[in-house]
């Protein structure tokens, strides 16, 4: 099974309420074969009331197994009440971020386990002819049960802290910026020669080729490429190997997905490129900081709709943007050329660059909220944030797409109190950027 296979699978919603219920079913047999070969129908080691006869036994495991199956009626209802309230308050991207919260698979697996542990124990729990036969197996059901409410305990403030958007929108961003530590350098160990340098002559070289087109076999948003592996396989084939599409694109069958250039004229296994990419349904955010950006984007777009009119919700996500453009700021935007250990040319992509990512945080809000003076602020706010937290220069692209987002508002219809309050922000920008000069306030006139 190759690894995006096997990533997959275990990212699955049932994955780990599966290993739950496997490891039950072998507790349950493990605890049989210690009631039987160790206990022997006798109080042995522990004082008599640990153990149960048979008929409070099998009164125990009843019990217990209707009660397992309410608490996880129960459970499966939360999780769609929480469902329902992403979908129509929030965004239907955001789904995915509860249905994949390790917490609320893990309760789901305690819960699963339980009722195949109570339900293999009552049906093989054997019955003795002797009336002072003892069984320790309650026992350890009656243990189980207890974890069990625990658990249901706990999972019922998870949910209640998950359902504030406030919570939602810090979770997000959290993994947006775990998925922007994972895939770029720092700024500084980027320029301290981590990174390959390369050779203009090869890319001339190639230019004078003419590439060999392999198409997608499958249909689906592109979720991650395994970058290690694909460098591996040009080496191992002396290919030059240039990535047609980026991460959260989709890919229809027959597409162009890669390209590649061969000093020789042999032809690879299609199938063995291919398998370094993983292709789904839908977007991830594995590899995909776009798509945690957009998450971000319609939280904020939904909250200033006129049905809902939350600006404050909506100023809370465009401030954690901003965030996220600081963090990016501070990583190295990958050249697009990759190279083995000999410092030969193998891998070509196509990064998004950063004014790239500015530009999706903000184009949409800025549609929509051209006249919320509160979201304006927030907006400038944001880019001072971004600006601040950079190493690098990106203040002139930061500066640009202030004024892009000023262009977007109608002076005419602020107030002069208005006016102040955004040119505070505007000039706070002009210093953080060093475009001071450049600083013009707006008027009404």
């Amino acid at each position: 099974m190759d690894h995006n296979k096997f990533k997959r699978i275990q990212s699955s919603f049932w994955f780990i309420p599966t290993f739950y219920g496997v490891g039950a079913f072998l507790a349950a047999i493990l605890t049989l074969v210690i009631d039987r070969t160790v206990i022997q129908g006798q109080p042995v080691v522990l004082p008599y009331f640990f153990f149960a006869t048979y008929d409070t036994s099998v009164t125990i495991l009843s019990t217990l197994v209707s009660s397992m199956l309410t608490m996880t009626t129960i459970t499966f209802s939360t999780i769609m009440v929480v469902l329902t309230t992403y979908l129509s308050n929030f965004s239907p991207r955001t789904l995915q971020n509860f249905i994949t919260d390790r917490i609320t698979k893990r309760v789901l697996g305690i819960f699963v386990g339980g009722i195949i542990y109570f339900i293999i124990l009552l049906l093989l729990i054997e019955q003795s002819s002797q009336d002072d036969v003892v069984y320790l197996s309650p026992v350890f059901a009656v243990i189980y049960a207890i974890v069990c409410v625990a658990y249901f305990v706990f999972f019922i403030h998870h949910v209640s802290n998950w359902i504030l958007v406030g919570n939602l929108i810090h979770h997000i961003t959290m993994n947006t910026l775990t998925t922007i530590d994972r895939t770029f350098l720092d700024f500084e160990e980027a320029n301290q020669g981590n990174l390959a340098s390369w050779d203009s002559w090869e890319l001339e070289e190639i230019k004078m080729k003419k590439p060999i087109s392999i198409r997608s076999t499958k249909s689906g948003y592109l979720q991650n490429i395994d970058l290690p592996d694909l460098i591996s396989t040009a080496t191992k084939l002396d290919f030059i190997i240039r990535l047609e599409r980026d991460i959260g694109e989709y890919v229809d069958e027959g597409t162009v997905i890669f390209s590649y250039w061969s000093s020789s004229d042999q032809n690879p296994n299609q199938q063995v490129l291919l398998n370094t990419l993983s292709l789904g349904t839908e977007r991830t955010t594995d590899q995909d900081i776009e798509y945690g950006i957009q998450k971000l984007v319609e939280i904020a777009l939904r909250a200033i709709s006129p049905g809902i009119n939350d600006p404050n919700t909506a100023i809370n996500c465009i401030n954690r943007l901003g965030r996220v453009l600081s963090r990016l700021g501070q990583k190295h935007i990958p050249h697009p050329l990759y190279h083995d250990a000999k410092k030969n040319l193998r891998v070509i992509t196509r990064p998004i660059t950063y004014d790239t990512y500015l530009y999706k945080s903000f184009y949409q809000i800025r549609h929509y909220a051209k006249e919320d003076v509160s979201v304006l602020g927030s907006i400038l706010h944001s880019l001072v944030l971004a600006a601040d937290g950079n190493k690098h220069d990106t203040h002139e692209t930061i500066w640009e797409f202030g004024q892009f987002v000023i262009r977007g508002f109608d002076p005419k219809v602020l107030d002069k109190f208005d006016h102040r309050y955004i040119n505070e922000k505007l000039e706070r920008l002009a210093n953080a950027t060093g475009f001071q000069d450049a600083y013009q306030p707006i008027s009404n006139k």
